[in-house]
């Protein structure tokens, strides 16, 4: 390979603006990731019960909230392409289109986890844990309006290229989130020790202040004057909510299908005993910082894959994408083995347990295995997303996640009994399915 070869794969001014708009949404995307992550340290420090319990909701929960922030994502293509036309009354009309499509479909994810709490008996989960579950379950799901109406804010600012609002809010919400487990999970400041539900509750107060201040943002800041002016001159078109039901639908799938590969497989853990079920929540919390950084580079890959299709620059929609997946390769790399390495000294901030901290070292070899494809699926999943075309992400999706990885995970963990080691196991074969789907379909896309 010559220098001239070499360079058709160098793209410093798409690293550049990647960069730029993926290290705030990286760190808000950790900040979201941190408030599971500091329930969990701060819940398994108080007993291995109660993490447990709340691994096994927050699995499910997560699952329900990616249904919710998927459907969002639908605005992105929409809303990134009017922004490089210059054409703020549109933007504004798909940002009230999007409160309400939102908002429906939340009300969708709240009926089912409602059927989720009443089902929890019927799960075959440890009986000992269900006491918890139940009213921890019931707070989150208090939770979730909230966060279906900040998501609408969030991928309006991020799609005109404002990463830094939702990174910044989101920090505020996590920092009062850890002060508040600090608080209630453990009785200080003269409050009564709640234990998990006091994590609940904490989390609850968090997802409603990270609301309230986007809507004091749009309502303060200069820099969203003139979207402000054309609230009420922008109208609310019944046709823009249902083409983003129909963009929202096929990526909250897709999302939701992928997460189901992970979140499903709590069950089959429950059913080998606390222990794992407990490891299995400690890697994933491993696994969900590392896909954050994927997640932030990712989605500065969609927004700018829709600016250039907004702009009809085919040239410079490949070249977003493909600079996306090299640096996605690129932190897979370094972060997978400190996560091998480390994976001990991880599982001891968990837990004191040296029965689950054998079990988390087991799993940093699927952990490491699956990056390549993990990181191939996000990125071009999302520069799918960035050209609208995400119809086929479910098919694939389907395909990936419930055909392959999920009965994968039951052969090698149940019946060949390799346990949590053979569950997790399934995961680089749905991902690395996955991956390659999207890709081919990113490459046959038809502009």
């Amino acid at each position: 390979m010559n220098i001239h070869d070499i360079r058709r794969f160098y793209y410093p001014r798409e690293y550049r603006a990647l960069i730029k708009l993926g290290v705030p949404i990286m760190i808000g995307q950790l900040g979201l990731t941190m408030q599971n992550l500091a329930d969990n340290i701060m819940v398994g420090r108080h007993s291995t019960e109660e993490l447990a319990a709340a691994g096994f909701v927050n699995n499910l929960f997560l699952l329900a909230l990616l249904l919710t922030i998927g459907y969002s994502i639908g605005s992105v293509s929409q809303i990134g392409s009017l922004y490089t036309q210059g054409r703020t009354r549109r933007i504004v009309s798909m940002l009230k289109a999007g409160f309400v499509a939102d908002s429906l479909q939340g009300l969708l994810v709240i009926v089912c986890l409602c059927g989720l709490y009443f089902s929890l008996p019927y799960l075959g989960q440890p009986s000992e844990l269900l006491p918890m579950m139940k009213p921890y379950l019931v707070i989150q799901i208090a939770s979730l309006p909230f966060m279906v109406l900040m998501g609408a804010f969030r991928q309006m600012t991020d799609s005109i290229n404002d990463t830094v609002v939702a990174m910044s809010i989101m920090l505020v919400g996590n920092a009062w989130n850890i002060f508040f487990n600090w608080v209630l999970i453990f009785g200080n400041l003269g409050m009564p020790e709640m234990g998990i539900d006091g994590a609940a509750w904490a989390t609850f107060s968090s997802r409603v202040l990270m609301l309230v201040i986007y809507v004091a943002v749009f309502c303060l800041l200069p820099r969203y004057r003139k979207y402000r002016q054309e609230w009420h001159e922008a109208p609310l078109s019944r046709h823009d909510v249902m083409l983003l039901n129909r963009l929202g639908w096929p990526i909250a799938t897709q999302m939701g299908l992928e997460t189901a590969s992970f979140s499903l497989v709590a069950i089959l853990l429950g059913w080998i005993g606390t222990n794992a079920l407990a490891a299995h929540q400690v890697m994933l919390q491993v696994a969900n910082v590392v896909f954050m950084f994927y997640l932030g580079v990712s989605n500065a890959v969609s927004i700018r894959v829709s600016n250039y299709n907004g702009m009809s620059h085919i040239q410079g929609v490949r070249q977003a994408a493909f600079a996306g997946y090299q640096m996605v390769f690129g932190m897979g790399v370094v972060l997978s083995i400190c996560a091998f390495v480390y994976s001990k000294d991880i599982a001891r901030l968990f837990t004191d347990s040296e029965e689950v901290t054998a079990i988390v070292a087991s799993l940093a070899l699927p952990l490491v295995l699956y990056q390549f494809g993990d990181g191939m699926q996000v990125t071009f999943a999302n520069a799918l997303r960035g050209l609208g075309d995400v119809k086929k992400l479910m098919q694939y999706s389907f395909l990936a996640y419930i055909v392959i990885s999920l009965p994968l995970s039951y052969l090698f963990g149940i019946t060949m009994g390799q346990g949590a080691y053979g569950i997790w196991m399934g995961f680089p074969f749905g991902l690395t399915t996955a991956g390659v789907l999207y890709l081919r379909r990113f490459l046959t896309h038809r502009r």
